[in-house]
């Protein structure tokens, strides 16, 4: 469905990309471990269009993206929950769904119900305040958002970071179920051990670069990944 090819992506003359490449199959969840400043949020972004790679090549569904802008990505049928979930603050949950929708001219009525039904808790704060709501609900509403495009790629960068245990669980129930109702995942994520639950195939980011990749059982079998994503090694 995805494949990026030796993709180059720079800030000024620092590159935070140096010629990554990787796939992402239709009906997947695929992961991408990485320590911080890797670059995998540049991929993310790079792939969404809202930043502009230097080289290389995005392929989604056989056509070339990389010079789209990203609203016209997101009507390819791409979507970003992006990091630290950037819900607009000062508008409601209800108008934060419609924001996500804002291509669609009508006829949404039935994903903001189907949005209130996979999170109810967001049906309760319908007139809220997004910047009001907790960490956790803000994930959720985030992940409602991005779905009211209908994507059929779901990039998530994060969605796992600064949640308590509980809501890290339920989020990855989310994406579990969001999986099973057919929509494909690239998803970045530290915490490795709940990614196991879920991924098909995993990727390893390190200063731009992709330094590994593979299924979970070769993932887990790696010693020098093991010790540093899932603190253990083998005895």
């Amino acid at each position: 469905m995805l494949s990026v090819r030796e993709l180059v992506t720079a800030y000024g003359k620092i590159e935070a990309l140096r010629g990554v490449s990787l796939e992402v199959t239709q009906g997947s969840i695929t992961c991408l471990l990485g320590p911080n400043g890797a670059g995998k949020t540049t991929l993310m972004m790079t792939i969404a269009g809202i930043l502009k790679p230097r080289s290389g090549s995005i392929r989604f569904s056989e056509n070339e993206i990389a010079a789209l802008p990203a609203h016209a990505i997101v009507a390819r049928g791409i979507a970003l929950v992006p990091e630290n979930r950037l819900v607009f603050p000062s508008m409601t949950v209800l108008e934060n769904l419609h924001a996500g929708a804002y291509q669609r001219k009508n006829g949404f009525d039935d994903d903001i119900e189907r949005a209130f039904t996979r999170f109810p808790r967001l049906k309760e704060r319908a007139a809220q305040l997004a910047g009001t709501l907790s960490g956790g609900e803000q994930q959720m509403l985030a992940v409602a958002r991005a779905l009211m495009s209908r994507p059929k790629l779901l990039l998530m960068d994060e969605p796992s970071l600064g949640l308590a245990p509980l809501v890290v669980e339920e989020i990855f129930t989310i994406i579990a179920e969001l999986h099973r109702d057919g929509v494909t995942i690239f998803l970045v994520e530290q915490n490795a051990h709940m990614a196991l639950k879920v991924a098909h195939r995993f990727y390893l980011m390190e200063q731009g670069r992709v330094t590994f990749s593979g299924d979970p059982g070769s993932l887990a079998e790696d010693e020098v990944i093991r010790r540093a994503y899932l603190g253990s090694s083998k005895s």
